[in-house]
């Protein structure tokens, strides 16, 4: 759990720094290497908060909400940057890769998940 707030509190630092300037040229194809930052920060945070619950009655519930999270989490962010920051600002793009990295992350657990419960069969 400790790990988890702290890679939130260096979530929403580097959300929120307006001395950090995201560098948007491509990196694959059309893709920008912030878009690619945004979907495994995002990527990470899921997994992470998967981790926590992964013991829980109800995991695809847990998903979803997990899913939820990221996804507010990350809508947030990209607001907090328009409120409270006058040299970053919110972008579609960026939320859809937060979104995007959640569902990443989620689906890496339960591959994960997935691999160990077949190799200890």
């Amino acid at each position: 759990m400790r790990v988890l707030l702290i890679y939130m509190g260096i979530l929403a630092f580097l959300s929120l720094n307006p001395w950090l300037r995201p560098d948007s040229n491509p990196a694959i194809g059309y893709i920008a290497w912030d878009k690619m930052d945004h979907t495994i920060a995002y990527g990470i945070l899921s997994f992470l908060l998967m981790s926590i619950y992964k013991y829980h009655k109800h995991p695809w519930m847990v998903s979803f909400i997990v899913l939820l999270t990221c996804s507010l989490v990350g809508i947030l962010l990209e607001y907090c940057q328009l409120w409270f920051t006058s040299s970053r600002q919110f972008s579609y793009e960026d939320a859809g890769a937060n979104v995007f990295g959640g569902v990443l992350g989620l689906a890496l657990f339960w591959s994960y998940k997935f691999i160990a419960v077949k190799r200890a069969k």
